[in-house]
C-alpha cells in the first residue's frame, strides 16, 4: 500500500521554466519530509537536466512526465498532479515562487480548524529594477511588493477531495497555452461549492522577476466568459475535467457567446497587424 501524506505540492511545467529554486524552498520546510511530497508535472517528454538533478536530492520529490505534444495546456498537468497525489491537503503554487521555511506547517494549521477551507496566499513581486540572479529570500522580502490582491494562480491550498468534487481544472481548449485564468476558474467553482475562502494575512509568496512576469493574452477574454457563466449559474464542475463522466455540458447560449467573442478577438488581432504593417 502506498504511503499517505499530510500534504502534496503540485508544480507544473511545459518545458519553459529556466529556474527551479522553488523545489529547494518547498523541500526545506519545518514540516518533516516524510509528511509531504512534491510532484513536478511536465507536459512534454523531456525535463531540464538541472531539474532532474535537483529532484533527485529529495526522497519525497518526483517528476511525472505526460509526454504530450502540441500547445501546452497547464490544466492537464494540474489534473495529473491531483490524480497522482497522496496527500490529504494539496498545495498548487506557481512553480517559481519563494516561501519561508514554515510555510507548509503554518498553512496546514489553518486546515486543522476548518475542514471546508480553500486557502490562498498573496504574491509579492520583485520588479526588474531590483532583480538579482541570486534567489535570496531575505532580498525578496525587502524588495518585493504586492502588485495584485487577487492572484488566484499564486498558490491554492485545499483538500484533495474538494478538487475532485469540482472535477479538477478545466481542460477545455479555451484554457490552453501558458497564459490562462484557470486559477480564477477553480476559485469560482470552489466558491460555488460552498467552501470557505481565506486569504492568509501573513504567509506570503515571493516572486522573482523574469521576462513575461506580467502579461495578458486575448484568450483571457474567452476564459472570463466561461468563468462568468460558472459564477452566474452557480456551477461547480469543469466542462472537461479529471473525470469525463462528471463533465458539465456547455450550453448553446455560452457557445454562441464564445463564438462571438472569438470573432471580435480575431478582428482585433487583424487590425493590430495592419497597424504594425503600416507603421502606425
Amino acid at each position: 500500500m502506498k504511503k499517505k501524506f499530510d500534504a502534496s505540492i503540485i508544480m507544473v511545467d511545459g518545458s519553459f521554466r529556466e529556474n527551479f529554486h522553488s523545489v529547494d524552498f518547498f523541500s526545506h520546510q519545518t514540516l518533516a519530509p516524510e509528511d509531504y511530497e512534491l510532484i513536478w508535472v511536465e507536459y512534454y517528454k523531456q525535463v531540464h537536466p538541472e531539474l532532474e538533478n535537483k529532484i533527485s536530492r529529495y526522497p519525497n520529490a518526483r517528476i511525472v512526465k505526460l509526454g504530450k505534444e502540441g500547445e501546452y495546456h497547464s490544466s492537464y498537468c494540474f489534473n495529473a498532479g491531483i490524480k497522482e497525489s497522496r496527500g490529504e491537503i494539496l498545495f498548487v503554487p506557481d512553480a517559481d515562487v519563494v516561501v519561508e521555511g514554515n510555510f507548509l506547517e503554518k498553512a496546514l494549521k489553518e486546515h486543522e480548524t476548518n475542514s471546508r477551507l480553500a486557502l490562498y496566499f498573496y504574491r509579492k513581486d520583485e520588479s526588474q529594477t531590483y532583480h538579482t540572479d541570486d534567489i535570496d529570500l531575505n532580498h525578496l522580502k525587502q524588495v518585493c511588493a504586492l502588485k495584485s490582491s487577487n492572484n488566484f494562480g499564486g498558490c491554492l491550498s485545499v483538500k484533495k477531495k474538494w478538487l475532485l468534487e469540482i472535477n479538477g481544472y478545466d481542460q477545455h481548449p479555451v484554457f490552453g497555452s501558458g497564459f490562462h485564468a484557470n486559477g480564477l476558474d477553480v476559485y469560482t467553482r470552489l466558491k460555488n461549492l460552498g467552501l470557505h475562502i481565506m486569504w492568509h494575512p501573513d504567509l506570503f509568496l515571493y516572486h522573482p522577476w523574469h521576462p513575461l512576469s506580467r502579461v495578458t493574452a486575448s484568450n483571457y477574454k474567452l476564459q472570463h466568459l466561461i468563468i462568468q457563466h460558472h459564477a452566474l449559474n452557480l456551477e461547480t464542475s469543469a466542462f472537461q475535467g479529471i473525470d469525463s463522466s462528471k463533465n458539465l455540458k456547455i450550453s448553446d447560449e455560452l457557445i454562441k457567446k464564445l463564438q462571438r467573442k472569438q470573432r471580435v478577438n480575431l478582428i482585433g488581432v487583424f487590425k493590430e497587424k495592419l497597424m504594425q504593417l503600416s507603421g502606425k
